[in-house]
């Protein structure tokens, strides 16, 4: 009886030790699942938006350098074919790179932020009109850049008739200036040169999280007008009415002339920005008015080039 009741005995031993190793296994995997789970969690709400912020902001500044170099690629056609009119310069084309492309950080993040780029979407016009002379209108159209950051405060970048402007949720401002400018040729005699800038092509938006360019072609400049005259009103019709009356308000202040008393500056009914000079009784005079335009035809392209 006693052998048969140790072998009893020993048989319902082994399974209970075997049972008893299985469940510590498999709560040891739990608790190593938990604990990866966890190092997830803390890296994906930590520190993950930090990453993914500072990823988003390092993408707008490239952008910001190549919106830039486009500015600056145009200005050096236009000082050329103002040097030399019989030059090359409307044979030369360029490709301007766009690094609008995000990269994604393996296992913790899938989301890449798509900006979306544009040719001639947006408005802007400039009207100018010399006293008892022709009015002069010039469709300046746009390239812009406008990010979909998920974590970095989105950004608009515009290049608007030489202008490169930098807009944030209701707020705007210009980064580079365009070429117009104001001198005082002789005492209480001052002169406007105003260089335009017209953006040709087809309207055309693209959507994307890869890098693109632009393709610059056909440049050309052409003098509109040039002469002497007593005043003029200049109109601009753009979506940042208020960065383009702060420029013209610290240019016009920086060469001596006062607001409401030497020239007018107002918004008008369809929030374009009206300016006018001289002001009746003002002791200053407008000696001569230069206006120019270069011309270039821009297009999107998908991917560099």
């Amino acid at each position: 009886m006693t052998e048969i009741r140790d072998k009893m005995i020993g048989v319902n031993k082994d399974p209970f030790i075997e049972s008893k190793s299985a469940s510590s296994t498999a709560i040891a995997a739990i608790l190593l699942l938990g604990i990866v789970f966890s190092i997830f969690s803390v890296v994906h709400l930590g520190y993950y938006p930090e990453w993914k912020a500072d990823e988003e902001h390092s993408r707008v500044a490239n952008v910001w350098e190549d919106m830039t170099e486009l500015k600056s690629q145009i200005d050096r056609t236009t000082l050329l074919l103002i040097s030399d009119p019989n030059s090359s310069a409307p044979k030369i084309t360029r490709n301007i790179p766009l690094h609008i492309g995000s990269w994604q950080m393996p296992l913790i993040g899938t989301m890449t932020s798509r900006g979306v780029v544009s040719v001639n979407t947006n408005r802007c016009k400039m009207t100018i009109t010399p006293k008892n002379g022709n009015e002069t209108v010039i469709n300046c159209g746009t390239i812009a850049y406008h990010s979909n950051n998920k974590y970095y405060v989105d950004q608009t970048f515009k290049y608007e008739n030489g202008a490169l402007i930098l807009a944030q949720k209701e707020q705007s401002v210009m980064k580079l200036y365009p070429s117009i400018r104001v001198s005082e040729v002789s005492s209480g005699n001052y002169s406007f040169l105003i260089n335009a800038v017209e953006v040709q092509g087809l309207e055309d938006t693209l959507s994307s999280n890869s890098d693109s360019s632009f393709y610059l072609k056909d440049c050309a400049f052409d003098t509109l007008y040039d002469g002497n005259v007593d005043s003029f009103v200049l109109t601009i019709d753009t979506e940042h009415p208020d960065a383009w009356e702060t420029y013209f308000n610290e240019m016009l202040t920086g060469a001596g002339l006062e607001k409401n008393e030497d020239y007018a500056l107002k918004l008008t009914e369809n929030d374009s920005l009206s300016f006018s000079f001289p002001e009746d009784g003002s002791t200053n005079r407008l000696s001569r008015l230069y206006v120019g335009k270069t011309a270039v035809n821009a297009e999107l392209v998908n991917g560099l080039s």
